[in-house]
């Protein structure tokens, strides 16, 4: 990859919770999102935040998500868990599956928002997100469920 593609592209960088952010100012940073890991989302060279932070644990350019939903989910990464639904969900051509992705997509947001503070738009998106899944019927949750899990 050349510097002009580093610079253009969009990387999470991920660091220990613990980590101090600090003279970040010129760095193109979309969001800092703090749960399992301190989320370093950029526009951006990667070398730039890892001159003043050091070697992250990860990094992963956006576009490149290699881990499941579960992975992602389990572990707080919750903006790289919506993405990784969205892909599924453009795909879906089963309106049921549709309307249960969607629910997780929301609840993913939901996370994302709650994490940052946003609880009233967290509770919102949690709210929109359930309603979506109670519309179906209880006999094919534990399929979409299921069908998910192994599917993502």
């Amino acid at each position: 990859m050349t510097s002009t593609e580093r610079k253009l592209s969009r990387f999470i960088l991920l660091y220990p919770l613990v980590v101090s952010i600090t003279n970040l100012k010129d760095v193109n940073i979309i969001d800092i999102r703090r749960c399992k890991y301190t989320e370093i989302d950029i526009i951006d060279d990667p070398q730039k935040v890892i001159s003043i932070l050091g070697q992250p644990i990860k990094i992963i350019r956006i576009g490149e998500i290699k881990e499941s939903f579960q992975e992602l989910f389990f572990n707080c990464r919750f903006w790289e868990a919506h993405e990784v639904l969205e892909g599924i969900w453009r795909k879906e051509t089963d309106e049921k599956k549709k309307k249960y992705l969607q629910g997780l997509i929301l609840l993913c947001a939901s996370m994302i928002h709650y994490l940052k503070g946003h609880e009233e738009v967290s509770d919102e998106l949690i709210g929109k997100a359930l309603s979506l899944i109670s519309e179906l019927p209880e006999d094919i949750l534990p399929l979409l469920y299921i069908n998910v899990s192994f599917n993502s």
